[in-house]
């Protein structure tokens, strides 16, 4: 110790409270770059619950750290901690009332707490700083269409299908949402469109089906289930298309 003090002093360094701190608090940020750094890492190979204790370790040194309390928040989520993700992604906004991708979060969370007026009103709140945000149209007819309003929602799937025409999920969605209130022709067109850009989209196929059936033409149903079946990847999809071609019959 006195050989390093002599060796500042030599250098003619001198250490002064404030100076001591801000090494201090150097060497502290480096340790939750570090945490936060592991924790990414981690959180991008799936191993969430490690992740989330790299990032509670960075917090536990800096509790105050935007980015890493909004990572906090995110790797929850993906745990399927919803509430408490919920609660860190308020965190951030309490902090930085303009931190956009906290406040989408936040909404996109509200969904998986079945929370849709919340999640409407935060969509909301960023269309209006962000008319062409296609993901807060997609998330805001997301919310329309689970609280029961599939009019709605099939509004803000257009306006997302016109910002991002190559999204099949938009598509897909805007077509259910036509489905639900009768409009099988306009819903037809919308799978044509998701087919098209992407022709093993089982689910395009199956809601092609249930459209068949639904304007009597069993024939044409059978065909749509078998594409489905023969293009899904889950077996729950392909065990129900099966069950329905036995049904259909001949």
């Amino acid at each position: 110790m006195k050989r390093i003090v002599w060796l500042a002093l030599a250098c003619g360094i001198v250490l002064t409270s404030t100076g001591v701190a801000s090494a201090q608090n150097f060497f502290r940020q480096m340790r939750v770059d570090s945490f936060e750094g592991s924790g990414i890492d981690l959180y991008h190979h799936g191993d969430f619950t490690g992740a989330l204790s790299k990032f509670e370790d960075a917090l536990r040194l800096s509790p105050d750290d935007l980015q890493v309390r909004y990572n906090h928040g995110l790797d929850l989520y993906a745990l399927g901690r919803f509430s408490d993700a919920a609660a860190d992604f308020r965190t951030c906004l309490a902090q930085q009332p303009d931190f956009v991708p906290a406040l989408f979060n936040l909404g996109v969370t509200d969904i998986a707490l079945n929370d849709y007026d919340g999640a409407k009103s935060i969509f909301q709140q960023i269309l209006s700083d962000h008319p062409t945000s296609m993901r807060a149209h997609f998330d805001l007819g997301l919310s329309q269409y689970l609280s029961g309003h599939p009019d709605q929602a099939e509004k803000d799937f257009a306006v997302a299908t016109l910002l991002h025409p190559q999204y099949v999920q938009a598509h897909y969605d805007r077509a259910l949402a036509m489905y639900k209130t009768d409009n099988l022709v306009g819903a037809d067109a919308e799978l044509a469109a998701a087919l098209k850009l992407n022709p093993s989209f089982a689910k395009g196929y199956f809601l092609r089906g249930a459209i068949r059936l639904r304007e009597g033409d069993d024939s044409g149903a059978r065909g749509q289930f078998e594409s489905a079946a023969k293009t899904a990847s889950d077996p729950v999809l392909k065990s129900l298309c099966s069950q329905i071609i036995a049904q259909i019959g001949v």
